[in-house]
């Protein structure tokens, strides 16, 4: 026989591809500061971009300030990944005990970013209790997302790869942990 069990979850956030607007960091970096985390999303935007000392809303925009000045600019002068960046950080803290989906995760995050990225996103979503689901195309992310739960000892995962079989209807091959490291060690596409 087959049991439901009915959970509501009222903490539910959706991150497109691009992150979030404006207006949507700003609600998202209220959070930030409810929790006093503002020198923790600092220290993480700086070591994203080493020209960055600090982040701020500045007149209901999201500016962040260059290092060795005085001045801010708005999040937009920066590029879409940090702002992506930002978003993913700021909405894993808004999700206490909920849910984030984020898709297209690894959208204008430079490849060399992507561990420190998931290394954040399974700390902080421990943290809070926050249950991630993550979309991406690219194999970088998932080599990444593989490594960093490998390097965290994490065993508390799982990969789900959709795909069209030969009648033309979408599949979903779930994979725990030690599967998908299989998986992953096949190289297939």
């Amino acid at each position: 026989s087959f049991e439901y069990n009915e959970e509501e979850i009222d903490n539910i956030n959706y991150l497109d591809k691009f992150g979030t607007s404006n207006n949507g960091i700003k609600e998202l970096f209220d959070v930030i500061q409810t929790k006093d985390k503002e020198k923790f999303l600092n220290d993480l935007i700086n070591k994203f971009d080493s020209s960055i000392e600090n982040f701020k809303i500045i007149n209901n925009e999201p500016q962040c300030k260059i290092s060795n000045s005085n001045d801010y600019r708005k999040i937009n002068e920066f590029g879409d990944g940090l702002k992506h960046y930002i978003s993913i950080i700021c909405a894993v803290f808004a999700c206490e005990n909920g849910q984030l989906f984020i898709d297209e995760i690894d959208n204008g995050i430079h490849y060399s970013q992507l561990e420190k990225l998931w290394e954040i996103i399974f700390t902080i979503s421990k943290e809070v209790n926050c249950q991630v689901f993550a979309t991406t195309h690219s194999k970088e992310m998932i080599n990444a997302y593989a490594k960093v739960s490998q390097k965290l000892q994490d065993e508390d995962i799982s990969f789900i790869e959709l795909g069209k079989n030969k009648d033309n209807e979408v599949k979903a091959n779930v994979y725990d942990k030690e599967m998908f490291l299989y998986e992953l060690n096949q190289n297939h596409e």
